[in-house]
Parts: C-alpha cells; structure tokens; sequence
C-alpha cells in the first residue's frame, strides 16, 4: 500500500537531511549523481510561468518545498508567477511540503500535471489545508495545462 499524503512526524525516521533532495540550479552546488537523482527540479519557463517537476517515485519532504519555495523566489526575484507543477508517478508528498504549495502568495496561477488515479488523488489531496489564493486546476495534458496558465497570465497581467 502506498502512503499518499502523511505528516513527516508519522515517518518515524530519525531527523536528518533527506539525501534525495535537490532543486536544479546554479546555486545548489554540484550535479547528483545518477544513483541519487533530484526529488524536485525548478526551471523558468521563460513564458512567465515556473516549472516545477517532482521526480516519478519520489517521496516529497517538507526539506524539498522548502527548497522549491527558495528556488522560485530566485527566479522570480519574488514577483508573481504561474506554476505548472509536474506529479506524474510521485509516490509520495508530505503534509508540510503541501503547505509549501498551498500558501505560496505570489503564485498567480496553479496547474497541476498528472497522469494516473494517483495523481489525481495527491493533487487533491490536501488534508484540511487551504486552497492555493489563486486560480488552481488539475490537468493530464501538458499542453493543456500551458494553455490555461498562459491565458491566467494575461487576464493577470
């Protein structure tokens, strides 16, 4: 059975960094190997709308949203964005990484990318926390998911 959405206190794993974790850019220092790929990659678009894409198989911490809130900032310098945030095949996000996503205050737009009944099902999958304060959707299709963000952008904008 797989755990979808839990708190990190309901690990039971002793505190300590999460070597799986990994936001791509220049800042982060070097490349992870191919064995310990990156829990999370965060990239500009350069259409006005952040990429951010949870590795197939990953489990998401609270240390990965914490990285992915820092790593979105820099690239928007903190002014608003869309985020097309990729799921596909991630097999786990924690409560607080949610938290990340939820109430991130400058994202203008929210697409969420998945594939499977899974997906669906982390996507929505909340647990009593707000809804993200701004325009937010579930998508299957990629293009799709750009369509709709890019027309938030300019009915934003």
């Amino acid at each position: 059975m797989t755990m979808l959405i839990q708190d990190e206190a309901e690990l039971h794993l002793p505190a300590k960094v999460n070597p799986d974790s990994d936001v791509t850019g220049a800042e982060r220092g070097p490349e992870p190997s191919s064995a310990n790929p990156p829990n999370v990659t965060v990239e500009d678009t350069g259409e006005g709308i952040v990429l951010i894409t949870l590795r197939p198989g990953g489990r998401i911490s609270a240390e990965d949203g914490t990285l992915v809130q820092e790593r979105y900032l820099a690239l928007t310098g903190g002014a608003g964005a869309a985020v097309l945030l990729e799921i596909t095949g991630v097999e786990h996000v924690s409560r607080e990484a949610v938290r990340y996503f939820s109430e991130a205050v400058t994202i203008t737009a929210f697409a969420i990318l998945g594939s499977t009944p899974v997906d669906r099902v982390i996507a929505h999958g909340r647990r009593g926390l707000p809804l993200p304060p701004c325009p937010s959707r579930y998508f299957s299709d990629k293009q799709d998911a750009l369509a709709w963000l890019h027309v938030r952008r300019r009915t934003a904008g």
